[in-house]
C-alpha cells in the first residue's frame, strides 16, 4: 500500500470514528501551554534577564578597554596686548599679538585600560547574580508546573462537562419514557392527571439541566483555552483519557514529602534566597577592605596650523588604592542590616517547610480519599439503578406510586453524577500531587 493510500485510509477511519485530526491529548495540551502561556513566557524572559546579570558580574572581573577619538577644527582670534614705555625723550607705544589668525585642525586618539586588581565586592556580587539566575530557573519550573496543573484541571473539566451532557441526555430519555407510560396509563384510567403533571415537570427539569450542562461545557472550553494561552473563542477538540478510577502505585506521605524537598521549585528558590542573604552579608563586609585598581592609557594628539603642526604622544600607567576608614558608621549599619535579613530568612525556614508539608499532606489525603470514594460511588450507581428498576416495575404493577419512580430517577441520575465526579476527582488529585511535589510521580 502506498503512503498516500495509507494516509487516506487513516483519515477516513478517523472521520468514521468521529475523531478530529487536530484533537489534543492531555500531554499535547500541556506542551502547548508551556510554549504559549504568558506566565511561562514571562518567567523565561526573567531567566534571560538573570543570565544577563551573571554575564555582567563576570564582566566586572575583566579589564575594561576603551578607545576614544576626536577630529575637528577650531578658531580662536589672536589676543592683542598694547603697552607704552616712557623714555627720556618720548613715550613709545608697542602692540603685541598672541596667537595665530587662522583655523586649526585637531585630532586625537587615546586607548585606555582599567583592570581591577583587588575589589572584594566583585566576588560575592557574582555569587548573588548566579543564585538569582538559579532562582529564576526555579520560578520558571514553578510556572511550568502551575501551567501543567491548570491545563490538567481544565482538560478534565471539559471532558467531565461532555460526559455530564451524556448523563443529562440519558436522564431526559428515561424521564421521557416514563412520561409516555404515564400518558398511556392515563388513557387507560390507571394513572391520574396529577401523575402526568408531576412527570411533565420532571421532564422539563431534565431539559433545564441539559441546557445548563451545555453552557457548562462552553465555559469549560473557554477555561481550557485560557489555560493553554490561546484565544478563548478557538475551537477545541480533546482526545479523552481513559478514566479507570485507579492508580497503580501511590507513594506514602513520607515518600512524597522527601520528593517535594528535593524537587519543589519554590523550596529551591527559598534556599537560593537564603544563600543570597548570606552573600549580601559578605558583600556588606567587603566595605571594610581596600580596593586596588590598575589603569593605563596611551594616546596621540595632533594640532595643525597653516604654518606649523604639533604632534604629541603620551602614555601613563597608574596603580590606585582606596580604603574607607570611617563613613559615619554607614558600613557597620549595612552589615547589621544584611545580618538581620539573613536571620529573618533563617527564622522563616521552619514555617516554609511546614507550609510545604501541609500542601503535600492535603494533596496526598485528597488522592487517597478520592480513590476510596470510587468503589462506594460505583456501588451507589448500581443500587440506584436497581432501585429505579424495582420502583418502575412496582408502579406498572400498581403496587407503587409515581412519586417513588420520580424519586428513583433523581437518585439514579445523582448517583451517576457522583460517580462521574469521583472519577475526575481522582485525576485532579493525581495532577495536584505531581504539582505539589515538583515532578511527575503518579
Amino acid at each position: 500500500m502506498s503512503k498516500l493510500k495509507f494516509f487516506a485510509v487513516i483519515m477516513v477511519a478517523m472521520v468514521l470514528l468521529g475523531v478530529s485530526s487536530d484533537a489534543l491529548t492531555l500531554r499535547e495540551s500541556v506542551n502547548i501551554a508551556i510554549k504559549n502561556h504568558p506566565s511561562v513566557l514571562a518567567a523565561q524572559k526573567k531567566v534571560d534577564a538573570a543570565d544577563a546579570k551573571v554575564s555582567q558580574a563576570v564582566g566586572a572581573l575583566l579589564p575594561t578597554l576603551k578607545l576614544d577619538g576626536t577630529y575637528g577644527k577650531a578658531y580662536t582670534q589672536p589676543s592683542t596686548v598694547q603697552f607704552t614705555t616712557r623714555t627720556a625723550t618720548m613715550d613709545v607705544t608697542q602692540t603685541l599679538v598672541f596667537g595665530t589668525d587662522a583655523a586649526q585642525g585637531n585630532r586625537s586618539l587615546t586607548a585606555s585600560l582599567s583592570q581591577p586588581v583587588f575589589v572584594a565586592a566583585l566576588f560575592p556580587g557574582y555569587g548573588i547574580a548566579r543564585k538569582n539566575a538559579d532562582a529564576s530557573r526555579a520560578d520558571l519550573r514553578k510556572a511550568v508546573l502551575d501551567a501543567a496543573y491548570n491545563v490538567a484541571q481544565a482538560y478534565y473539566n471539559v471532558i467531565k462537562a461532555q460526559k455530564m451532557i451524556d448523563v443529562a441526555k440519558e436522564s431526559r430519555q428515561m424521564a421521557d419514557s416514563h412520561f409516555k407510560q404515564i400518558n398511556a396509563m392515563l388513557a387507560a384510567g390507571t394513572a391520574s392527571k396529577a401523575d402526568l403533571l408531576r412527570t411533565e415537570v420532571q421532564v422539563e427539569n431534565y431539559d433545564l439541566g441539559l441546557i445548563k450542562t451545555h453552557n457548562a461545557l462552553e465555559l469549560a472550553r473557554a477555561y481550557f483555552n485560557n489555560a493553554l494561552g490561546v484565544n478563548l473563542e478557538e475551537k477545541v477538540s480533546l482526545i479523552e483519557s481513559e478514566l479507570t478510577g485507579t492508580v497503580a502505585h501511590v507513594p506514602t506521605y513520607k515518600e512524597l514529602l522527601d520528593i517535594a524537598f528535593q524537587y519543589r521549585p519554590d523550596w529551591q528558590a527559598f534556599l537560593l534566597g537564603k544563600g543570597m542573604s548570606e552573600d549580601n552579608l559578605t558583600l556588606a563586609k567587603t566595605a571594610y577592605l581596600p580596593t586596588v585598581m590598575l589603569s593605563a592609557n596611551a594616546g596621540n594628539r595632533i594640532n595643525e596650523y597653516p604654518s606649523y603642526k604639533s604632534d604629541v604622544n603620551s602614555w601613563t600607567v597608574t596603580g590606585a588604592a582606596s580604603w574607607t576608614m570611617f563613613d559615619g558608621f554607614g558600613i557597620q549599619n549595612r552589615v547589621r542590616e544584611a545580618a538581620a535579613n539573613l536571620a529573618s530568612q533563617e527564622q522563616n525556614e521552619a514555617q516554609v517547610r511546614n507550609n510545604i508539608a501541609l500542601e503535600v499532606r492535603d494533596a496526598y489525603l485528597n488522592l487517597t480519599n478520592a480513590l476510596e470514594t470510587i468503589d462506594l460511588a460505583k456501588k451507589t450507581v448500581e443500587s440506584a439503578q436497581e432501585s429505579y428498576k424495582v420502583s418502575s416495575q412496582r408502579f406498572l404493577a400498581g403496587a407503587g406510586t409515581n412519586l417513588e419512580v420520580l424519586d428513583a430517577q433523581v437518585s439514579f441520575t445523582q448517583a451517576k453524577v457522583n460517580y462521574l465526579q469521583a472519577l475526575f476527582d481522582v485525576e485532579i488529585a493525581r495532577a495536584k500531587v505531581d504539582k505539589v511535589v515538583g515532578k511527575e510521580v503518579i
